[in-house]
């Protein structure tokens, strides 16, 4: 899951496309496919994954590891294309991947409470609905665009730009929880180091590895600071190590965190010196302080000295691409280029879909 977005800047203009991606759209494009058609499926899918993550994030901060209870309606589909192991992608654990559109919208609704503020005013929404659902039918059904179709997804993505502002930048609107207030499993165990494996990992990584912890919290905009950290809906916990003289290999990280992968929302990766876990309070708070220490054992044994767990000697645009790309090849929940991680008060102002839109003043939430 990757949001795109771009900051208020000038763009250099390049080609970020592969040379087999080049020779289908140059067979494609006209004289098959209208371009017309590629710019409004280019921007269906912009809109469709961009709703796919912020249902995800806002389920994963309520319900916890039980968010997939919610989503019964996409087993069958998921477990059929379990079946063909040899093709599967980054997204074949996601169950929101195998709902259509017109299945993502009972669950907003059933959800609206925690989507509204990043959506439209309700009588909006729903009214807008009944004409995206024609664009999604010609898109899926390979008819021939309607000349507005491609102007009325990007009036919506327009709508939808402050929304998704909030809802990245309040993932990264962090603070670090006080031991002397919070006296939850995760804020005794790793800010006053008080769990086994902190007592055993933080001042040896950082001194014999140069591998540093840092742990906070964030609030999603419909959730309100609680009292207690202790199994609490509406809250994220984000346990990001640094890695000064090492590089991750993340295929090999991914795999040692297999025991806990349930409990992680995200795994950001943003380059190889850099591995950020996110979890939700919602879960049980001393299974997330185990997982954390899981997950500091995983980093320093799936990283080794410089660029070399990956192969890399010269970490120039190209390289950090690749890298990247595989990263975000391996499973749905791993990041490296989203506005997730991205986002914040800081990046004012910002188009967050390129769309015409922008957010140049910070709302409130």
């Amino acid at each position: 899951m990757s949001t795109s977005y771009s900051p208020d800047q000038p763009q250099q203009s390049q080609s970020w496309f592969g040379p087999e991606t080049e020779a289908a759209l140059h067979a494609v494009v006209p004289n098959v496919m209208p371009e017309q058609s590629l710019a409004l499926y280019a921007r269906w899918w912009q809109l469709e994954a961009w709703l796919r993550e912020l249902i995800y994030v806002e389920l994963r901060a309520l319900h916890g590891a039980r968010w997939i209870d919610e989503l019964r309606a996409a087993s069958g589909r998921q477990s059929q294309d379990g079946a063909f192991s040899h093709m599967s992608t980054a997204d074949s654990e996601n169950p929101l991947a195998y709902l259509d559109y017109s299945q993502l919208l009972p669950i907003i609704d059933i959800h609206w409470d925690q989507l509204q503020y990043a959506l439209l005013e309700r009588k909006s929404w729903d009214g807008r609905q009944e004409e995206l659902k024609r664009v999604r039918h010609r898109i899926g059904h390979i008819r021939r665009p309607h000349r507005d179709d491609l102007a009325r997804i990007e009036q919506t993505l327009r709508d939808l730009e402050r929304g998704a502002f909030i809802a990245c930048a309040s993932y990264n609107r962090r603070m670090a929880p006080r031991s002397g207030k919070f006296t939850d499993p995760v804020t005794t165990g790793w800010i006053a180091a008080e769990h086994p494996t902190a007592q055993r990992l933080i001042r040896h990584a950082e001194m014999q590895y140069g591998v540093s912890l840092d742990v906070e919290v964030s609030r999603r905009p419909w959730a309100t600071w609680p009292n207690s950290l202790e199994s609490v809906k509406g809250v994220l916990w984000h346990v990001d190590f640094f890695l000064r003289d090492r590089a991750v290999n993340v295929s090999a990280l991914w795999n040692a965190t297999r025991s806990i992968r349930s409990l992680i929302v995200h795994l950001h990766v943003s380059d190889p010196h850099h591995a950020g876990f996110t979890f939700s309070a919602a879960d049980d708070a001393k299974a997330i302080s185990d997982a954390v220490g899981l997950c500091f054992d995983a980093v320093l044994h799936a990283s080794r000295r410089g660029h070399g767990a990956q192969g890399i000697t010269d970490m120039d645009d190209r390289v950090l691409t690749e890298w990247r790309n595989r990263a975000e090849s391996i499973d749905y929940r791993i990041m490296s280029r989203s506005g997730w991680y991205i986002v914040d008060e800081s990046t004012i102002p910002i188009s967050m879909f390129g769309a015409g839109g922008a957010v140049e003043i910070l709302p409130n939430w």
